[in-house]
């Protein structure tokens, strides 16, 4: 991976854990824009959710999952179906 991209999974890391844990402990809905410039609506029980499926997954796939929430509309929408039929 090179440094670039590290920065690139750093910047994406906090960005979707700020709002997640955010929206978590607040128990507040937030919104995220994502890197198309959708914004998106996240409330505590799909961030909770997140949460949930993204630590049960290995680094790798965490990366991507972070990715994909982050990355446009379509991928975050994918992830919220993914999330919702993973019970």
């Amino acid at each position: 991976m090179t440094n670039s991209t590290n920065k690139i999974e750093t910047s994406i890391t906090h960005k979707i854990i700020d709002c997640v844990m955010g929206c978590i402990s607040e128990n507040k809905g937030k919104t995220l824009e994502l890197m198309d410039g959708s914004i998106v609506r996240l409330t505590p029980s799909l961030a909770s959710k997140f949460v949930e499926i993204h630590d049960q997954l290995n680094e790798s796939s965490q990366a991507s999952f972070r990715l994909m929430l982050v990355e446009s509309k379509k991928t975050f929408e994918g992830i919220n179906a993914f999330c919702k039929e993973t019970n």
